[in-house]
């Protein structure tokens, strides 16, 4: 507890090594009770409002701890360790952003001014890198298409000066990666003879030797679904964006088939451009190779009736729950059980070991495909939900387990010294109930700690009260209308949150401001759409779920949040449905239990873009009017930050009119 004191304290480490350093007593306590729960073994949840610096408050104790535990000499000392780290600790975060965050600012921050010894390193899935054998083997045998020979250039000019590998240095398509990155399956290991050279392996060496490790959810629970296989051992997890970790783990806990999955599996073997693994075979017999492309042809054919049924089952809706063994007919099997087996000769008769393991590799997942097909046709896994999916052209087939409760618990906190799990939303009125219930975490110790924002001072929440509730025929129209008034007053700067696409394009086809630039969603990437909307004065961003989280506005940029409807979950959703009734079953109401403290963690999620500096200030509207009507609103309210509440739209003017005379702030414009 001493030495946290001397990080965080006024005079402590940080405050002589951190520019514009504040003393946060929340960063303290936070600090604090994580450094407790490492030396007593514990899980811990902490909700750390926005401005904490949770980031620092994790990272200190969980840093200390390794370091403590790996040697004497923990910080301001010379490395005493070489090879292996035998502790560590494992950093898992939801959104790239805060992994760069971590990566390239606050942990080199810390080695370089405090913990001198300190190891760190990104974690990514392997198909992030790209394959020098792969490549080589691309090149010699012209897999590359003629209209891909400029990315080809550009990528062997980028393998000349690389030092990670790593895709996100490069622009480059989807197809043409597919070709060359790593694929494990198809990795020959030490056996390979670029293995020295190898940017993966490389990763991996430096990853065994840190201390550190940061990661996604997604590689996490890829690393938990392939039984501990994927990253180095680790004693303890911090869990950042932890609100997402139930709907993270069901994916990839889950089974899955796909037309795309198919599709790769068969070009993968041969092509229908005449690429794949049967080409380089130039010792395969025409009989042969005509027999396995007849196979391939077959394959195609049937698995395109299969998927085609699927997508005439789903009758123009996106997703579909499944609900009877069989739902669709099995034409895929028999002709790709025997590709398998002629892939099976095809492998007795190689006489070369390296084209054994790539044929070998192709045979397991023509396997795997097999065994998921009938997992998820014969619906043989209790306790799961079976659905299909339509998302542009994809067409997915899929089994999701329903609580993950005990999968959690059993497979992932119980085989961990502690695990950490902090966000600015774990919280619902005031308490952990909902979050421990849905995680398995019962026993896990709580913390919540306010922001220090001032939110009385620095917001005003409005409440349309009086626009009619979302079942009425004329709610659409009355709502636009309202966020065509807001709009109006505030003159762009504003970022609007809506439910549905539907609701999203009536929107931006109906409301027109004059002098205010409106993007949505899907017009560009999302990185691409914030850009234009920060340097865009008079502009407003139209976007759905993926704009409630994980956009980070600061300052003038962005000076107010309209929130169209509460953002309860489809009730009809397949996963939603499920888990439901799983609470049914239990003689728990799902609408208490589910549905109302799901949507208050994603309300607050949208209501957080909103403050991100003790600077800013800035308006939230909620045009919901159910907040105020039904018994449920309070616990909605309650789980907010507490701030001004108004249901006059004139007080949003008054707000601007008082914030005008605020020093440095810039609220309002000449329009």
């Amino acid at each position: 507890m001493k030495m946290l004191n001397n990080f965080f304290g006024i005079s402590g480490v940080l405050s002589k090594t951190l520019h514009a350093y504040e003393q946060r007593p929340e960063q303290q306590a936070m600090a604090e009770a994580i450094d407790k729960a490492l030396r007593n073994k514990n899980h811990l949840i902490v909700e750390a409002g926005t401005g904490v610096g949770k980031s620092l408050a994790y990272l200190v104790p969980v840093i200390e701890w390794v370091l403590d535990e790996n040697s004497s000499s923990r910080y301001f000392g010379t490395n005493s360790l070489s090879g292996s780290s035998s502790k560590r600790v494992v950093v898992s975060t939801y959104t790239k952003a805060l992994q760069r965050q971590l990566i390239e600012k606050e942990l080199p921050f810390l080695r370089d001014n405090i913990f001198k010894n300190l190891r760190f390193a990104l974690c990514l899935g392997s198909e992030n890198y790209v394959c020098l054998r792969r490549l080589e083997q691309t090149k010699t045998h012209g897999l590359f298409e003629i209209d891909e020979i400029r990315e080809t250039d550009a990528l062997l000019n980028w393998i000349r000066g690389t030092d990670t590998g790593i895709r996100a240095e490069i622009d480059i398509r989807g197809s043409l990666w597919q070709k060359v990155c790593r694929e494990g399956d198809l990795c020959y290991g030490k056996d390979c003879k670029l293995f020295n050279r190898c940017f993966y392996q490389k990763a991996k060496a430096n990853e065994r030797r840190a201390h550190v490790l940061v990661t996604n959810h997604h590689l996490f629970f890829a690393h938990i679904a392939s039984g501990w296989q994927v990253l180095p051992h680790f004693d303890i997890t911090v869990f950042d964006e932890a609100h997402e970790l139930e709907d993270v783990a069901a994916d990839y806990l889950g089974v899955e088939i796909s037309n795309y999955k198919l599709k790769h599996l068969l070009d993968s073997i041969l092509s229908t451009h005449g690429k794949g693994l049967l080409i380089r075979l130039k010792w395969l017999s025409q009989s042969d190779f005509s027999e396995a492309n007849a196979l391939l042809n077959m394959v195609r054919i049937k698995g395109d009736i299969f998927f085609q049924e699927l997508a005439q089952r789903l009758n123009n809706l996106t997703t579909l729950r499944i609900h009877e063994k069989g739902f669709a007919g099995d034409t895929i099997s028999e002709p790709l059980s025997k590709l398998f087996n002629q892939l099976g000769g095809v492998y007795k008769a190689s006489g070369d070991e390296d084209e054994k393991k790539g044929i070998i590799a192709l045979m397991n997942r023509c396997e795997e495909f097999l065994n998921s097909l009938k997992t998820i046709l014969m619906q043989e896994l209790e306790g799961y939900v079976y659905w299909t999916e339509k998302d542009g052209k994809m067409l997915r087939f899929v089994a999701t387990p329903i609580e993950i409760a005990k999968l959690l618990k059993t497979g992932v906190f119980d085989n961990l010294s502690s695990a950490i799990l902090t966000s600015a939303t774990l919280s619902i009125n005031n308490n952990f109930d909902y979050i421990k219930e849905r995680l398995g975490l019962q026993d896990a110790e709580g913390l919540l700690l306010e922001s220090p924002f001032n939110y009385k001072e620095q917001s005003i929440l409005y409440i349309a009260d009086d626009l009619s509730e979302p079942r009425a025929k004329d709610f659409e129209e009355r709502l636009i209308d309202r966020l065509k008034k807001i709009l109006e007053i505030m003159r762009g700067r504003t970022l609007v949150l809506f439910t549905s696409y539907s609701l999203l394009n009536k929107a931006y086809d109906t409301v027109d401001v004059a002098g205010v630039k409106i993007y949505k969603q899907g017009d560009a990437d999302s990185y691409r759409l914030i850009e234009k909307f920060k340097n865009d004065n008079n502009s407003a961003l139209f976007g759905t779920y993926t704009f409630w989280q994980g956009i980070d506005v600061p300052g003038d940029d962005l000076q107010c949040v309209i929130i169209t409807k509460l953002p309860f979950a489809v009730p009809d959703a397949p996963i939603t449905e499920a888990r439901m009734e799983a609470l049914q079953r239990e003689d728990k109401d799902p609408f208490s239990h589910y549905q109302v403290p799901q949507a208050a963690i994603l309300l607050k999620q949208g209501f957080g873009r909103l403050i991100r500096t003790k600077t800013d200030k800035g308006i939230i509207a909620i045009l919901d009017s159910r907040l105020m009507t039904k018994g449920y609103g309070v616990h909605f309210l309650n789980s907010l930050p507490e701030c001004r509440m108004t249901t006059a739209i004139d007080d949003i003017r008054d707000f601007l009119a008082d914030s005008q005379n605020t020093p440095n702030n810039k609220l309002l414009r000449q329009s």
